[in-house]
Order: structure tokens, then C-alpha cells, then sequence
């Protein structure tokens, strides 16, 4: 049976926490892959493979993760246990999210809903956007990997000024003054 699950980290909507989350999303993520056999494709949002969590030198621009994750066929007890196993005590919390499947599709109004949210922070791109109708795991990972792209593009035109993502938004760090180009790129890539 297809599910998707949403991982929320609950923190601060701050520049600091949001680079703390996205840092934690891939050693989570890592973990994850590495000692759980999960496979890339079972991440869908936001994309991962090799390369983004490798950690390695020069790979910053595909390092960008953040608050909120979205996994395929992963049981929650294994998303659980991994992250009460990384999180210190009392410090950072998170929320489990299963999606309602219909037809082996989710809702793209359910997925935006779960990664939108108010925010005062600059930043551009809104991944929820990508989405419409009913969403199959293949077409939510297909968006991400453009979403990837962009946040990539961005991060090169922000030289390296980005916090992360918080939910379905690419935030940048408060030395950044290029939010508009960002947005340009963000809809030359997506078309949204």
C-alpha cells in the first residue's frame, strides 16, 4: 500500500534555526539511507541522492534542506525511532504527518497546506505551487528534483547566502540582498 508521510521539524522561524533544521534533515536523511535501507526515491521533498548527502567540499549548493520532509513507504515507528535517536533531549521536537491516499495519489492542496505557513523571512519560491490535483509519489519527487535546481541556481546567485527551507520555501540568510533574482529564477526553472 503507497503512503506518504510529512516530517515536520517545530522550531523558531529564524534564519539560525532554519540552517539548524537543515543540518538536522540530512543527518536524519543519512542515517536514514545509509543504515535503514531506505532508497533516494523513497525521499520525495526535498530532493536528495549521493551527492546532496555527502557532506563532501564543493557540495554546498545541493545541501539544501530544511524543516520540513516529505517520505515514501517509510513506516512512521522507523521515522520516530532515528529522529529520538538524533534530536538532543528536549531540544528540538517534531511532528509525524501521514497523508490521505487516494488511488495511490495525495492531494496537492494537503502537501501545500502541510509545507505553507506565514513568514517574515526573505526568501522565494513556493514548492506547493509546483503541485496541483492528486500527486503520486514519482510526479512530488519529479518537482523536487526542478525545486532542487532552482534552490542550486540560487545559491550560486546568493553566494551561498541561504538558510534552508522552511516547509515549501527557499529561505536566504540576512547578508543576502538578491530576493528578487531568486524569484526570477525560481519561475524561469518552475514556470510557476
Amino acid at each position: 500500500m503507497e503512503t506518504i508521510t510529512g516530517v515536520r521539524f517545530v522550531c523558531q522561524p529564524t534564519a539560525a534555526e532554519i540552517t539548524r533544521c537543515s543540518e538536522l534533515s540530512a543527518r536524519f536523511l543519512t542515517v536514514l539511507t545509509g543504515e535503514h535501507r531506505v532508497t533516494f526515491n523513497q525521499i520525495l521533498y526535498p530532493y536528495a541522492d549521493a551527492l546532496s548527502l555527502s557532506g563532501k567540499p564543493g557540495t554546498e549548493s545541493t545541501r539544501i534542506f530544511g524543516t520540513h520532509m516529505l517520505l515514501r513507504g517509510i513506516p512512521p515507528r522507523l521515522i520516530e525511532s532515528v529522529l529520538n535517536e538524533l534530536l538532543p533531549e528536549d531540544d528540538l521536537r517534531y511532528t509525524v504527518t501521514p497523508f490521505a491516499m487516494y488511488d495511490g495519489a495525495a492531494k496537492a492542496s494537503d502537501v501545500a497546506a502541510f509545507l505553507g505557513g506565514e513568514s517574515t523571512l526573505p526568501g522565494a519560491g513556493e514548492f506547493g505551487n509546483m503541485l496541483s490535483g492528486y500527486v503520486t509519489h514519482w510526479r512530488i519527487r519529479e518537482c523536487a528534483r526542478v525545486y532542487a535546481s532552482f534552490s542550486e541556481m540560487a545559491y550560486r546567485r546568493a553566494k551561498g547566502a541561504i538558510s534552508g527551507l522552511l516547509g515549501g520555501r527557499l529561505i536566504l540568510s540576512g547578508e543576502c540582498d538578491c530576493r528578487e533574482a531568486v524569484a526570477a529564477i525560481f519561475t524561469q526553472k518552475t514556470g510557476v
